[in-house]
């Protein structure tokens, strides 16, 4: 976990780093951390192990596909592992989502059997549960009995991910809504429902998922992402559910409870982004969703003001989907997708995370170990062009003045930490936290260049700090108090995180920030 990931993939991508790059890069540890998603392609121990040594720093199970018993195999493994007892589970919710019903012709074809739907042609869309596995070419039933009411003539419908989309040309008293097809396409069934613009009124957790939750908590789950967010109600509805299965069915119901990672991926909830992030703990900007319910070219603008204002609330956020997807089937990314991880890591995103890539691609450990060689050569090239990189809360060229995240705020000896090891050019700053977590999250709100080693008694926290950038947890298991700023200071240079003659940061149990040069 403290040791430097793997090297990229492709050798070349280092090539034209100069030498000083090739210092930072072996001494360094990576600041901006991986969330991957482990499933069929990397659940046994063999791959999950490959992707851990390739730099993977939360291991993400998605329970839209996930059973219960692919979840014990990820997890035991997971925990197996070298270096795996450190990592967070995240579990992903499915979310409330609307969803086409079944298809006819699965009955005789299978469930991967589909029909075509053809540009000009009608087509009804019907929340008749008669017409559940009955669908055709002409009906096609939707699970969602408000549709009517809340769509109208000249509206469009998006099915399976935008692939598919439908212009409304009638709402009928029965219920009914006639559609044009505009393109032509294959569709499976069961496939995803979007009503670009639309507040759906679903909850905020469906059955599934408020079982999905329990379950998670009562087998160690470190965070949940919750799909579909709209609002802060939303949030709180799921930290109430999150509190109670913790209570009844957590394996140490003195730990913290589960962090809420909210996923925006609606128009409804980038209207309402400031409370979602109050609410939460951290934020995923769900490119995939989001990218079916805003306007494609706005995606990235949308990016880097989640992640700009997740910074100034000191709050984690993730960069996901589709990063590194071309890996999926082949073993070097195009050169887009490079860009686009360089660009998460330059706005200084927390963690950028791979979903098909490492749970059902043919090069897993592959793409991990490219994403973590983005990240390193993109980290050493802002250290020595800070110019190019998003402003941190202690760079004051461009933005007139610093900007102190609240984490921050509330903990002021973190930014006179912070302070201190930009102005000594610290190699590391040592952290003694009480058990919390707060002192260490302060820190990393200051978005610093220097790593950020936390001494931590309690592994909850420390597997929760594993997706704040630059917080590098260490379990101090059975302290009886804080390390002192000696003992931080052995344990750091024990793992070849600092090295004799370099300087540190301490920031010691007492709050006091003292500089060593």
């Amino acid at each position: 976990f403290f040791s430097n990931p793997c090297r990229c993939a492709e050798p070349m991508l280092f090539a034209r780093a100069s030498r000083s790059f090739a210092r930072a890069l072996s001494s360094t540890p990576r600041l901006t951390k991986i969330v991957a998603t482990i499933g069929p392609a990397s659940e046994q121990a063999e791959p999950l192990g490959r992707c851990l040594v390739a730099g993977i720093n939360v291991m993400r199970v998605n329970f839209s596909h996930a059973t219960v018993d692919e979840f014990h195999l990820r997890r035991t493994n997971l925990r197996a592992a070298a270096g795996g007892e450190l990592v967070p589970i995240m579990l992903d919710t499915k979310g409330p989502e609307i969803r086409m019903g079944g298809l006819a012709v699965c009955k005789e074809g299978g469930r991967k059997a589909k029909i075509t739907l053809t540009a000009g042609a009608e087509v009804l869309l019907t929340t008749d549960p008669r017409y559940d596995g009955e669908g055709d070419e002409k009906t096609i039933f939707v699970g969602y009995p408000l549709l009517a009411s809340k769509v109208s003539p000249g509206f469009v419908v998006l099915l399976d991910d935008g692939l598919v989309s439908l212009r409304v040309k009638e709402v009928r008293p029965d219920g009914g809504v006639a559609c044009e097809v505009l393109n032509t396409s294959p569709i499976g069934e069961r496939k995803g429902v979007n009503l670009p613009g639309i507040v759906t009124d679903l909850p905020p957790l469906s059955d599934k998922d408020l079982e999905d939750i329990r379950f998670g908590i009562e087998h160690d789950i470190d965070m949940v992402a919750a799909s579909f967010v709209r609002n802060a109600a939303g949030v709180d509805a799921i930290r109430a559910h999150i509190a109670d299965c913790h209570a009844k069915h957590a394996p140490d119901p003195s730990a913290p409870p589960p962090l809420i990672i909210s996923k925006v991926e609606s128009t409804e909830a980038l209207d309402r982004l400031g409370e979602i992030i109050e609410a939460s703990d951290g934020l995923m900007v769900a490119r995939g969703d989001l990218g079916v319910e805003v306007p494609i070219a706005h995606v990235a603008t949308w990016q880097k003001e989640m992640v700009a204002k997740c910074a100034e609330a000191g709050k984690p956020v993730v960069v996901a989907t589709q990063m590194l997807d071309s890996m999926q089937s082949n073993p070097r990314p195009t050169r887009a997708e490079v860009a686009d991880v360089t660009n998460a890591v330059l706005e200084q995103a927390d963690a950028v995370m791979l979903s098909g890539e490492s749970a059902n691609g043919q090069y897993p450990a592959e793409a991990v170990a490219m994403q973590a060689g983005i990240i390193e050569h993109t980290e050493a090239w802002a250290a020595s062009h800070p110019e190019h990189s998003s402003a941190g809360v202690l760079d004051t060229r461009r933005t007139g003045g610093a900007i102190v995240p609240a984490a921050a705020a509330l903990h002021p000896a973190s930014l006179r930490a912070a302070h201190l090891a930009a102005s000594s050019g610290a190699a590391v700053i040592l952290v003694a936290e009480g058990g919390s977590g707060e002192v260490a999250k302060a820190v990393a709100a200051c978005k610093t260049a220097a790593p950020v080693v936390v001494f931590c008694s309690s592994l909850k926290v420390c597997r929760q700090l594993g997706i704040y950038r630059a917080l590098l947890p260490l379990h101090t298991a059975g302290a009886a108090a804080p390390p002192t700023a000696a003992e931080m200071v052995r344990m750091a240079g024990e793992r070849g995180l600092l090295r004799e003659g370099e300087p540190y940061v301490v920031l010691d149990s007492a709050g006091m920030a003292v500089a060593s040069v």
